[in-house]
C-alpha cells in the first residue's frame, strides 16, 4: 500500500508541476462550441440583434424618401347644397333691366366621380437624407457592437462556470483518493483492534475523517447540480451534454499582455454613435435649406346628373338648369416646387442644440468609459501577474505537502505517529492540492478578464 500511495502521489505531483509553455488555450474547443451555440438561443442577444434589424429598416426608409413617390385616388360622391350668390349688376339700358341685381339663391344637385394619378419625387433636402442615412447607418454599427459587447459577457460568463466546473471534478478525485487511503488504514486498525494492536480511538478518528469527506462530496454534487442549471440557463443544453464536457484544469499563459482598451466593444459602440451625432449634426444644420421637389399629375374629373336651381329672378321665376354631365378631359401636370420654412418658432435651432449636448454627452460618457476600463485593465494585469506567482508558491506548497504526507504514512507504518498525526498530513495535503487548483481557477479567470477588458475574447473564441 505505501509503494501504491508514494506513486499516487508522484504521479498527482509531476501533473502540477507542468512546463508553462505547453498550458492549453484559454478556452477548450468544446466549451468554445457550446459559447456559440449560447450565441444563438440567448434571448438578450437575441434582443439586442432585433435592436440592429430595426435600425437597418431604418436606414432602407430613409433611403425611400430618395425614391419618386406615387400615389393614385379614386373619388365619387353626391353632392347637394344651397347658397346664395351676389353677382355684380349688369345694366341693359335698351331693356331697362339690370341683371344679376341683389343676391341669387340657389340650389346644386349634383354626382361627382375623380381618378388621378400623382409622381412627386424630392430634388434637394439641403443634404438632409443621405446625412440622416449615413446618422443611420452608425447607428446600426454601434448596436452591432452592442451585440458583440453581450456576447463577450456570455463568453466569459460560460467559461468560467465550466472551469469552475471542473474545479469541482477536481476535488471530486482529491477526495476519491483521500478516501482510498483512509479506508485502507481503516481495515488496518479494524484488524489491529481485532488482534489488541490497537484502541478504538483510532477507528473512530478515522470515521470521523471518512465522515468529513462524505459531507464534502454532497456539497460539491448540490454546487455542480447549481452550476449545470446555470450553463442550461444559457445555452439550452441538455444535462447530459453539459456532463459529457471535460478537460483538464490546467494554467493558462497569455505570450503578451493586451496594451490599450481600443478593442473593447462598447468604445467602438460610442465612437460608431459620435459619427452618427456628426452626420446628425450635418442633417439637422441642412433643415435650414429650402427643400426642392417635382412633382406631376394626371386626373379625371366627371359632374353628371347635375340640377342647378336658380331662385326667385325676375320676371321668369325660379330657373332650371340641368347637365347630363360635365366631363374634363385628363389633366397633365408637371412641374417643380420649393418649400421653405422661413421661420418655426425656433424649432429647427432648437433641434441643432440638442444634438450638440447629445454630442457632449456621447463624448464624455466615451472619455469616462476609457478611462474606467484602462484602469480595469491595469487591474486585470496585477490580477493575472499575481495570480502566476501564486501558481508558484501553490506547486511548492503541494510538492512540501506530498513530501510531508509520504513521510508520514512511512513513520505511521512503523508505529513512529498515531493516527491524529497521519490525518494531519492528510489534512495538510488535501488543503495545499484544493488551494492550488482554486489557484488554477483564478489564474484562468484572470485571464478571460484581462481578455475582456481589452475587448480581445471573441477573437480568441474565434481562433
Amino acid at each position: 500500500m505505501r509503494k501504491k500511495l508514494c506513486w499516487n502521489l508522484l504521479v498527482f505531483s509531476l501533473m502540477v508541476c507542468h512546463d508553462y509553455s505547453n498550458a492549453q488555450s484559454i478556452i477548450d474547443p468544446k466549451v468554445k462550441t457550446v459559447i456559440q451555440q449560447a450565441f444563438l438561443t440567448n434571448k438578450d442577444v437575441k434582443l439586442k440583434s432585433f435592436d440592429v434589424d430595426k435600425a437597418n429598416l431604418e436606414v432602407e426608409g430613409v433611403r425611400a424618401n430618395k425614391l419618386p413617390h406615387v400615389s393614385a385616388t379614386g373619388l365619387y360622391g353626391y353632392i347637394h347644397t344651397t347658397g346664395s350668390l351676389d353677382l355684380p349688376t349688369v345694366n341693359l339700358p335698351i331693356l331697362n333691366l339690370g341683371l344679376f341685381e341683389g343676391a341669387t339663391d340657389f340650389q346644386l344637385n349634383t354626382q361627382a366621380a375623380y381618378a388621378g394619378i400623382s409622381v412627386k419625387q424630392v430634388i434637394f433636402t439641403g443634404l438632409q437624407i443621405p446625412n440622416g442615412e449615413k446618422a443611420l447607418r452608425e447607428k446600426v454599427n454601434a448596436q452591432t457592437y452592442l451585440v458583440d459587447a453581450g456576447r463577450e459577457d456570455i463568453a466569459k460568463n460560460i467559461a468560467i462556470t465550466f472551469d469552475q466546473l471542473m474545479l469541482l471534478d477536481e476535488v471530486d478525485r482529491l477526495i476519491v483518493d483521500s478516501e482510498k487511503r483512509l479506508k485502507k488504514e481503516q481495515e488496518k486498525i479494524n484488524k489491529a483492534i481485532t488482534n489488541g494492536l490497537a484502541i478504538p480511538y483510532e477507528r473512530d478518528k478515522l470515521k470521523l475523517a471518512l465522515l468529513e469527506l462524505e459531507e464534502k462530496k454532497i456539497e460539491l454534487s448540490g454546487n455542480r447540480d447549481l452550476l449545470i442549471k446555470k450553463i442550461q440557463q444559457e445555452t439550452a443544453l441538455s444535462t447530459s451534454v453539459v456532463k459529457d464536457i471535460q478537460y483538464t484544469l490546467v494554467p493558462v499563459v497569455l505570450t503578451s499582455l493586451p496594451t490599450d482598451v481600443h478593442e473593447r466593444s462598447e468604445l467602438k459602440a460610442l465612437e460608431a454613435s459620435s459619427r452618427a451625432q456628426a452626420y446628425l449634426y450635418k442633417k439637422e444644420r441642412g433643415a435650414a435649406l429650402p427643400t426642392v421637389f417635382a412633382f406631376g399629375s394626371a386626373n379625371y374629373l366627371n359632374v353628371f346628373h347635375s340640377n342647378l336651381t336658380i331662385k326667385g329672378r325676375p320676371l321668369v321665376g325660379d330657373i332650371e338648369l340641368k347637365s347630363n354631365h360635365l366631363k374634363g378631359n385628363p389633366n397633365f401636370v408637371l412641374g417643380v416646387g420649393i418649400k421653405w420654412d422661413i421661420f418655426n418658432g425656433g424649432e429647427h435651432k432648437n433641434k441643432v442644440r440638442q444634438v450638440q449636448l447629445d454630442q457632449l454627452i456621447n463624448m464624455t460618457k466615451r472619455m469616462d468609459a476609457e478611462e474606467k476600463f484602462s484602469l480595469l485593465l491595469d487591474k486585470n494585469k496585477l490580477s493575472y501577474q499575481t495570480a502566476n506567482h501564486q501558481l508558484q508558491v501553490g506547486e511548492q506548497q503541494i510538492k512540501v505537502g506530498t513530501n510531508n504526507l509520504q513521510m508520514a504514512s512511512r513513520q505511521y507504518e512503523a508505529g513512529l505517529i498515531d493516527v491524529t498525526e497521519l490525518l494531519a498530513a492528510e489534512n495538510e495535503w488535501y488543503k495545499v492540492c484544493l488551494n492550488y487548483f482554486s489557484n488554477v481557477l483564478q489564474q484562468r479567470s484572470a485571464a478571460l478578464e484581462l481578455l475582456h477588458t481589452s475587448g480581445k475574447l471573441l477573437e480568441t473564441i474565434s481562433e
